[in-house]
C-alpha cells in the first residue's frame, strides 16, 4: 500500500512461482517407532511448527484396515476408529525426521524407551510373545480381507457405470448385459461370504457369521485386552482363514473377467468408465 502511495514498483510473484507454491506439499515432522529388532512399529505425523509440542503414542500398531481419508464422525456414540493391536512390553526406539519437498531427512534424533506392563488384568497371558504372534496373523488377515472387500466395492461401482454404458453407448451390443449380470451375481455371492446376509440383517433376523464378522469379533475383543486368545478366537480365526482362501480365488477370477469385459468396452469405443484408461494410438 505504501509503495503504491509513493508510486514505487510493487513486486508480484511470477506465474511459475504461484504454481510451484500451489503444488508444494506442506512440510511435516515424522516420528518413527521401532522395536528392539529394528522393525518399524508405528509412524506418527506432526505439524512442522515452531514452539514446544507434545505427541502421544498409544502403544499400538497402526490400523490394518483399508486406508481411509474421510473425517472421523464423532457424533455417533457407538462409532469407533479402527486401531492396531498393542505392542508387547520391551525396549523401543523413536527417531525423528522432517518431510520437505517430497523428501524425508533424518534429523539425527533418537531416543530409547521401555514399555512396561501394568499387570492389572485378571487373566494375564502367560506367553505374551505367543499373543503377539497370533495378533500378527489376525492383523494380516484383517489387512487382506479388508482390502479385498474394498476392491470388491470398487468392482461393483465399475459395474454401475458399465450397465449404464449398455444404454448410452450406441456401438456396445446389448447382449453384453448377460455377462454383466453374471459378474454381478458372483460379486453378490462374495459379499455374502465376506459381510453376511445384509438382506436378513436389515430385517432384524439372525444371520450366520461372515468372514469379516469373525475377524471383527477377534479384533474387538482381543486387541482391547492383554489376555491370551480364547479357544473361540483361535477357532474363529481358522474358520475365517479357510473360508477366505477359497473366496480369494473367486475374487481373482472375477477381476480377470472384469478386465476382459472392459476390453470389450474399449473395442466398441465406449466413453470413459471408472478405472479404465482409453487406448490411443499416436499418428
Amino acid at each position: 500500500k505504501e509503495k503504491i502511495k509513493n508510486k514505487e514498483a510493487v513486486y508480484y510473484p511470477t506465474a511459475d512461482s504461484l504454481r510451484m507454491e500451489d503444488e508444494q506439499a506442506a512440510p511435516h515432522i515424522l516420528f518413527t517407532i521401532t522395536d528392539a529388532s529394528g522393525n518399524v512399529v508405528r509412524k506418527l505425523k506432526a505439524a512442522a511448527k515452531k514452539g514446544l509440542h507434545r505427541i502421544v503414542w498409544d502403544f499400538r500398531y497402526a490400523p490394518f484396515g483399508p486406508i481411509d481419508l474421510s473425517s472421523f464422525d464423532e457424533s455417533f456414540v457407538f462409532n469407533a476408529q479402527e486401531t492396531g493391536y498393542m505392542a508387547i512390553p520391551g525396549m523401543y526406539r523413536v527417531s525423528l525426521s522432517k518431510f520437505e519437498d517430497g523428501v524425508y531427512t533424518d534429523l539425527g534424533v533418537q531416543e530409547s524407551f521401555k514399555i512396561q506392563a501394568l499387570n492389572q488384568s485378571s487373566l494375564p497371558a502367560a506367553d505374551k510373545k505367543a499373543v503377539d504372534d497370533f495378533c500378527k496373523k489376525v492383523a494380516e488377515l484383517r489387512r487382506v480381507t479388508g482390502a479385498t472387500d474394498a476392491y470388491r466395492s470398487e468392482l461393483m461401482e465399475k459395474l454401475k457405470y458399465i450397465k449404464r454404458a449398455v444404454i448410452d453407448a450406441p456401438a456396445l451390443p446389448i447382449t453384453i448385459s448377460k455377462s454383466i449380470s453374471e459378474l454381478e451375481t458372483r460379486m453378490n455371492a462374495v459379499n455374502l461370504q465376506l459381510n453376511g446376509n445384509g438382506s436378513l440383517a436389515r430385517r432384524e433376523f439372525e444371520t450366520l457369521p461372515s468372514i469379516n464378522s469373525r475377524i471383527g469379533t477377534i479384533v474387538g475383543g482381543l486387541w482391547s485386552t492383554t489376555v491370551a486368545p480364547s479357544e473361540t478366537y483361535l477357532q474363529s480365526y481358522q474358520l475365517a482363514l479357510t473360508e477366505f482362501n477359497a473366496l480369494y480365488k473367486e475374487i481373482k477370477s472375477i477381476d480377470s473377467a472384469m478386465t476382459q469385459l472392459e476390453q470389450k468396452l474399449e473395442m466398441h469405443a465406449v466413453p470413459f468408465t471408472p478405472g479404465r484408461l482409453p487406448e490411443w494410438r499416436t499418428n
